[in-house]
C-alpha cells in the first residue's frame, strides 16, 4: 500500500524568516539549511505559498494572473527575491524538483476574485487559465496547488469551482509537457464540486493535521484511491505528527473506506520552515529514507543530523548476538528550532536487521557517549563488527554488545569525539547474511561515529 506515485512532498512559506532576524542568504537561515543538507533531495513537488490573484495590467477586460505575495525581509529583500533564489537553489540541488505555486485562502486576493468583474465566469476562467500557464512557463514552474479553506472556500459557488478547475485542467492537458494540479483541502465544503475534483485534479492531500477524520473526504465525495497524506512536524495544529516513523507507520498500512483499504498517493509536509524547523527538516529527510531506503548498503546519517542542529544521543537501541545486528539512535531535540512535537525525542533510522537480541539504554544529556570501542573481524567467513562498546563523558560504560563467538579474526578499533563534542550519529555500511534457520538478515558490516 505503499506505492506514493506523487512521492513525498513540502511547502515553504516565504514570508517566515527562521531564525529571527536572518534572511534567506544568511548562513544559519532555514532556507540555507535545505541546500546545506540538501533536504530538496528528499522533495517530489515543492509548494510555494503564498500566491496571490493579480490583474493583468495590460489587458483592457479585467483578467488575473498571479504572484507572489508580498513581505519585506531583512537586507531589503522580498518575496519575488526568495521566490527567484529557491526555483534556482532547489533544483542546483535536484533537478527533477517540481514546483507548485500554492493559493492564498483568505483575504481578498484568492482564487474566487477572478470572478469579481463584469464577464461570463467560463470567459474569466478561460482567461485567468491562460494567463496562470504563462506565468508559469515563464517562472519555470510546474503547476498549482491550491489551499482550500478559509474565504476562498466559502466565497467561491460550486459552480464556479466546476468551470474555475476543469478549465485549468483543460488548458494544462493541451500543453506537450505536464503541467500539474494539486488540492489541498482543510476540510470537505458545500462549495466544492466534488465531481471536478475527481476529474480536473492530479493528487490530492487532505490537511490531517487540522483534526477532520480521513473519513470525511470519501465520505463527501472524493474518490479515495485519489488521496494522500496531509503531515505536519510543527506543534500549532489540532493533531500535528510526533515523528517521520508515526507518519510512514499510518501510510505504509494505508486506510480502509467502504471495506476496501486504500494506497496513499502522496505525502504533503507543511511546512519546512517554521520557528521548529530544523525538527522539521529532519523529520522530512528520515521519512524519505522510511519511503525510499537508500540503494545498497551504506548508510550515513550526518545530513540529518545537522540539519536538526546536531542534538544529543539519549537513547540506542541495539540488537546484538554473536556480532552487532543492528543500532538505532534516538536523539532529543533541544534548542527553539528543534522542539520537536512530542516534547523532544526522534529516531533516526534503524540500520540493520532484525535478528539477535534487543538491548535499549538511556543516555543522560548531561553524560553523552564520546567514544566507541570494539572489534571488527570474520564471523563465518563475513567481515562484520564484532562487538561494540559505548563510552560516556563520565567514563561509564555500555555493553559490551556482541559475544564475538564464532569469529576467526578480531581488529581492535576505538573511536573518541574531539573535546567539547559527543557522537551524535553514525555512519557505515551493513551485509546480508544467512541464518541457521534457512532466512537472511542484515548486520552491521562497518561503523563510524559521527561527532558534533
Amino acid at each position: 500500500m505503499t506505492n506514493l506515485p506523487y512521492g513525498i512532498n513540502a511547502w515553504l512559506f516565504l514570508n517566515e524568516d527562521e531564525p529571527t532576524n536572518t534572511n534567506y542568504n544568511s548562513p544559519s537561515s532555514c532556507f540555507q539549511s535545505l541546500i546545506q543538507y540538501r533536504t530538496y533531495n528528499s522533495v517530489n513537488f515543492l509548494g510555494l505559498a503564498f500566491f496571490e490573484i493579480a490583474p493583468v495590467a495590460s489587458s483592457a477586460a479585467a483578467e488575473y494572473t498571479i504572484k507572489i505575495g508580498d513581505a519585506p525581509h531583512p537586507g531589503g529583500l522580498s518575496n519575488q527575491d526568495y521566490l527567484n533564489y529557491i526555483l534556482r537553489d532547489a533544483r542546483r540541488v535536484n533537478p527533477n524538483i517540481k514546483f507548485l505555486a500554492t493559493m492564498q485562502y483568505s483575504g481578498e486576493s484568492t482564487l474566487a476574485g477572478i470572478f469579481s468583474g463584469a464577464g461570463s465566469p467560463e470567459a474569466q476562467a478561460a482567461a485567468f487559465a491562460n494567463n496562470l500557464l504563462v506565468y508559469l512557463k515563464n517562472s519555470g514552474m510546474n503547476g498549482l496547488d491550491v489551499d482550500w479553506e478559509g474565504d476562498v472556500s466559502t466565497l467561491m459557488t460550486q459552480q464556479q469551482f466546476k468551470i474555475l478547475f476543469s478549465t485549468i485542467r483543460q488548458v494544462f492537458d493541451q500543453q506537450p509537457v505536464k503541467f500539474w494540479l494539486s488540492f489541498t483541502p482543510a476540510s470537505p465544503t458545500e462549495s466544492i464540486d466534488y465531481d471536478t475534483v475527481n476529474s480536473a485534479f492530479d493528487f490530492i492531500s487532505p490537511q490531517l493535521y487540522d483534526g477532520v477524520p480521513l473519513s470525511a473526504y470519501p465520505e463527501s465525495g472524493i474518490n479515495p484511491a485519489k488521496i494522500g497524506y496531509g503531515a505536519q512536524f510543527e506543534p500549532d495544529n489540532s493533531k500535528p505528527n510526533t515523528s517521520a516513523q508515526q507518519v510512514w507507520q499510518a501510510v505504509e498500512r494505508g486506510f480502509k473506506y467502504q471495506s476496501k483499504t486504500y494506497g496513499y498517493q502522496d505525502i504533503f509536509v507543511w511546512r519546512l520552515n517554521s520557528g521548529n524547523f530544523q525538527f522539521e527538516q529532519a523529520q522530512f529527510m528520515i521519512l524519505s529514507q522510511l519511503a525510499y531506503p537508500p540503494a545498497g548498503n551504506s548508510f550515513d546519517d550526518a545530513a540529518i543530523i545537522g540539519a536538526a542542529g546536531q542534538p544529543t544521543i539519549t537513547q540506542m537501541t541495539i540488537r546484538s548476538g554473536d556480532v552487532l545486528n543492528a543500532i538505532q539512535a534516538d536523539s532529543t531535540g533541544t534548542g527553539k528550532y528543534n522542539a520537536g512535537t512530542n516534547g523532544k525525542v526522534f529516531m533516526l533510522p534503524q540500520h540493520g536487521g532484525d535478528s539477535g537480541g534487543s538491548h535499549t539504554i538511556e543516555i543522560p544529556l548531561d553524560n553523552p557517549i564520546v567514544s566507541i570501542t570494539g572489534y571488527t573481524g570474520v564471523w563465518y567467513g563475513w567481515q562484520c563488527v564484532l562487538q561494540l562498546t559505548l563510552t560516556a563523558q563520565d567514563g561509564s560504560t555500555y555493553g559490551p554488545y556482541g559475544s564475538m563467538n564464532g569469529s576467526t579474526s578480531r581488529t581492535p578499533f576505538a573511536q573518541n569525539a574531539p573535546s567539547g563534542q559527543s557522537v551524535v550519529a553514525f555512519r557505515g555500511s551493513t551485509v546480508t547474511v544467512p541464518l541457521a534457520d534457512g532466512s537472511q538478515t542484515a548486520i552491521i558490516a562497518n561503523l563510524s561515529a559521527i561527532f558534533g
